[in-house]
């Protein structure tokens, strides 16, 4: 008699886990660990000051390269989390708009797909079709994967000046470009040219919701905007604004040389800052006046 009701008894009991499985939908969403929760989910970047031109006193372009091969800079090389993935998504997205990589004027765009076609480089030639005989008879042309491995350092454009009205000396990042490596026989490893420029301020509203607080580093509730705006890379002069618009590597011919002229151009931009803050004292001007006299 037992045997006769199984069946039915199953089917009752299913129907039974069901009913029981349906509310699981008005429950809060899973949560494994409070490392699985993002305070910085919906964050927004601060707004920079507003800076009136005539109260500008001391300005200075900057171009630098940030090299993720460094220690300082692995947070933005890091395996499933790097920024040019990142940046990928906010392109793809249409939520930050690319310019061509000789324009880092932002004056001439580029569509998503002419983006995506930089970083993945030239399409291969495949076979898609076979004989009997295993011979190739028909070939199509398929575009490479992304390789994010191939983005080995960033460039960045930005903005050196003194605010007279703050009496503050500020940097501004105002582009960043991805520089990828060119593995071209012949050349060397350490060969890049950028894929695209981006406007900076727009990738902010992307980069300021990325968490990458480290405790064990010390790093405590820091985003990947807070990272770029408190300039915690590691990176080194390729370029200042000069009349003719040349490089360092245009007129310094070494590594060496073109090292020292980087420091140089650091050095100078610190020695403005320390100009700024050595106010002399009224009391102290009128003292050293008089023993002039």
């Amino acid at each position: 008699m037992i045997k006769k009701f199984l069946p039915l008894l199953f089917i009752v009991l299913g129907a039974a886990s069901v009913k029981a499985q349906e509310p699981l939908d008005s429950l809060p969403p899973v949560v494994d660990g409070f490392q699985g929760i993002s305070i910085l989910e919906k964050a927004v970047p601060f707004d920079y000051a507003k800076v009136d031109p005539a109260n500008v006193k001391f300005y200075k372009r900057i171009w630098r390269d940030i090299d993720l091969r460094l220690p300082e800079n692995k947070v933005l090389a890091t395996p499933g989390s790097e920024l040019i993935n990142m940046l990928l998504t906010g392109i793809k997205a249409r939520k930050i708009g690319v310019y061509d990589p000789s324009d880092d004027a932002f004056k001439k765009r580029l569509t998503t797909e002419e983006a995506e076609r930089r970083l993945k480089g030239d399409s291969v030639t495949v076979p898609t079709k076979f004989d009997d005989q295993g011979n190739a008879i028909e070939w199509s042309k398929m575009v490479n994967d992304f390789n994010p491995e191939k983005i080995i350092k960033f460039r960045i454009k930005e903005d050196v000046f003194y605010d007279k009205q703050r009496s503050k000396v500020e940097t501004r990042i105002v582009g960043i470009a991805p520089l990828m490596r060119l593995d071209v026989a012949g050349l060397d490893s350490n060969q890049t040219v950028p894929a695209f420029w981006l406007y900076f301020p727009h990738c902010r509203y992307l980069i300021a919701s990325k968490d990458i607080s480290d405790p064990d580093n010390g790093i405590q509730e820091m985003s990947l905007d807070d990272y770029f705006v408190q300039r915690k890379f590691a990176s080194v002069i390729i370029r200042d604004s000069n009349p003719a618009g040349l490089r360092i590597a245009d007129y310094a011919k070494d590594a060496e040389a073109q090292q020292k002229e980087a420091q140089r151009i650091e050095q100078g931009i610190q020695d403005y800052k320390k100009k700024i803050w050595s106010v002399t004292p009224p009391e102290a001007a009128k003292t050293t006046a008089k023993a002039k006299e």
